[in-house]
């Protein structure tokens, strides 16, 4: 499916709209012969930098003719402002849609056909604008006609012609995500196809054409509609990011806010896509069976394109510390479920390793402090966990804790035992044996990634845009493992306190409570 929305990250647990966050630790121990393979894999990182400032990565693997490729974009929802929200996964579904030369029987004459669409739509926001004065039978007029010169336009359309291209040479796993901090496009082909891989996505990163975008507008509408609004965690996932991020993009999200869709303007995507899309913004991966050279001659023939524009400015408003507690509360005929979060520093921060593995040994997987507790213990929940970077990591954050209440069980009881177990966390410490586990734990993911070819390209291509250098993503192991026990047991307790805390709740309804404790 093209075009999703990112959950997931590469050193945090995003937690998605419906919070099925499962972390997983596994036992391997996270000593020297364990860490010689990922310093193997790091030494064998090549590199290079074009004039227009795209960096390139490269990793060569021989043992089958097939390659990963991977584009990070240092671009996505914490880049937007009110009126554009949601524009970042909005360009990123139009970077599917072809080019000047791809996705067209008549280039010149579909780019006069979009330019009456725009100017249509142009008609239909003056009209709309006048709010109260508005003309409703010009309105309609004016819809009417921006509807009929869309169709107009879509006769100059090879519908999905880049992606049909790919997959006819060979393309597996072929998708791109949006996520808060970055958008990620990504796949593999045999190394065969390198050259035509380098062709087609210089092409859309330098020369996308934004054709069908009004069609689109309305996929992008109604998968908000779906993922957001017509589902009790949706709406209730909503109002926490609104309530944790009073000031900092963060709290749009990705997915965009209803009325920016519904008015968003090709001209939005473009001018976002002129801002972003540059090289110095960019970081592009290959793993797989090609060679430095191979990649080196490709990429200035083709990367060399994309724009040279200046590198985007990085979010600079922080939300404040918090001063107390902040409470959403929702009633919905729906199980109940509690999510509480605390503020958590960016992942550069030198805390943020120990507030990874905080949150492993409060709730990541079943052997978990939360999931022992509330889950298999006192059957209040059916799934308890937590984790760090939601919704993103490149900022300041939220760490979070959920639990899902059994269907007769109350959020309340569920949140007091909680605060317990936190409580008690603070008061005692982790033992050896925790963050033993927690480490890992965190090893063992790592590797499992880095093992694909595709995860490497991505997590290679992610830490040098997120953190600066691909190197981090080596360096961050030895932070994990330098974290001690005091090092969590101190950010327990500057950290999960109640005046920095934020709380979603979903309840029943008042009067079913009253319905079943009257039985």
């Amino acid at each position: 499916m093209r075009g999703e929305v990112e959950r997931c990250g590469m050193r945090h647990i995003w937690t998605t709209v419906c919070l099925l966050m499962l972390p997983v630790a596994l036992a391997v121990s996270l000593s020297p012969a364990a860490g010689a393979p990922l310093e193997r894999l790091a030494d064998s990182v090549q590199e290079f930098t074009l004039k227009n400032g795209l960096h390139v990565l490269v990793v060569e693997q021989h043992d089958a003719p097939v390659f990963a490729y991977c584009t990070i974009v240092d671009a996505g929802g914490v880049c937007e402002v009110p009126g554009i929200t949601g524009i970042a996964h909005m360009f990123e579904h139009m970077a599917f849609k072809g080019t000047t030369t791809m996705g067209t029987i008549n280039y010149r004459a579909e780019r006069k056909a979009m330019a009456k669409v725009d100017a249509a739509w142009d008609e239909v926001l003056a009209e709309r604008r006048k709010r109260f004065d508005a003309d409703s039978t010009r309105l309609e007029e004016l819809t009417a006609a921006f509807n009929e010169a869309i169709e107009e336009a879509y006769e100059y359309v090879v519908p999905n012609e880049f992606s049909r291209v790919l997959e006819e040479n060979g393309a597996r796993g072929m998708n791109a995500s949006t996520g808060t901090d970055i958008t990620t496009y990504y796949y593999s082909l045999p190394s065969n196809r390198f050259e035509l891989c380098a062709r087609l996505e210089a092409d859309r990163l330098a020369n996308p054409v934004l054709r069908e975008f009004y069609k689109e507008r309305s996929v992008v509408r109604n998968e908000r509609r779906t993922v957001t609004e017509s589902t009790p965690m949706g709406r209730l996932f909503e109002d926490f990011l609104t309530t944790a991020f009073s000031a900092h993009t963060y709290g749009n999200g990705v997915i965009g806010h209803t009325s920016d869709i519904e008015n968003f303007h090709r001209r939005d995507a473009l001018n976002f896509f002129k801002k972003h899309y540059v090289g110095r913004n960019m970081t592009v991966c290959f793993v797989g069976d090609i060679t430095l050279e191979q990649v080196r001659k490709v990429a200035k023939k083709y990367f060399s394109a994309i724009s040279d524009g200046p590198d985007p400015a990085p979010v600079t408003t922080m939300d404040p510390v918090h001063r107390a507690e902040r409470r959403v509360i929702a009633e919905e005929d729906a199980n109940p479920v509690v999510l509480i979060g605390w503020q958590c520093p960016a992942s550069a921060d030198p805390d943020y390793p120990a507030m990874e593995l905080l949150m492993e040994i409060l709730g990541g997987g079943r052997s978990s402090r939360l999931y022992e507790r509330l889950v298999k213990e006192e059957q209040v929940a059916t799934q308890a966990g937590a984790g760090t970077g939601l919704p993103g990591d490149k900022y300041p954050n939220q760490a979070i804790v959920f639990a899902y209440c059994a269907a007769d069980r109350d959020p309340l009881e569920a949140e007091a035992m909680i605060y317990e177990e936190i409580d008690r966390l603070i008061a005692e410490g982790p033992t050896p044996e925790e963050v033993k586990k927690v480490k890992a734990g965190y090893l063992a993911t790592t590797m499992r990634r880095l093992r694909r070819p595709s995860g490497l390209a991505r997590a290679l291509a992610t830490a040098d845009q997120i953190e600066g250098n691909w190197r981090h993503l080596f360096g961050n192991l030895e932070q994990i493992e330098a974290v001690t026990a005091e090092d969590i047991q101190r950010l327990a307790a500057e950290r999960l306190i109640k005046s920095r805390r934020i709380v979603a709740m979903l309840k029943k309804p008042a009067e079913e409570e009253s319905a079943q404790a009257a039985k």
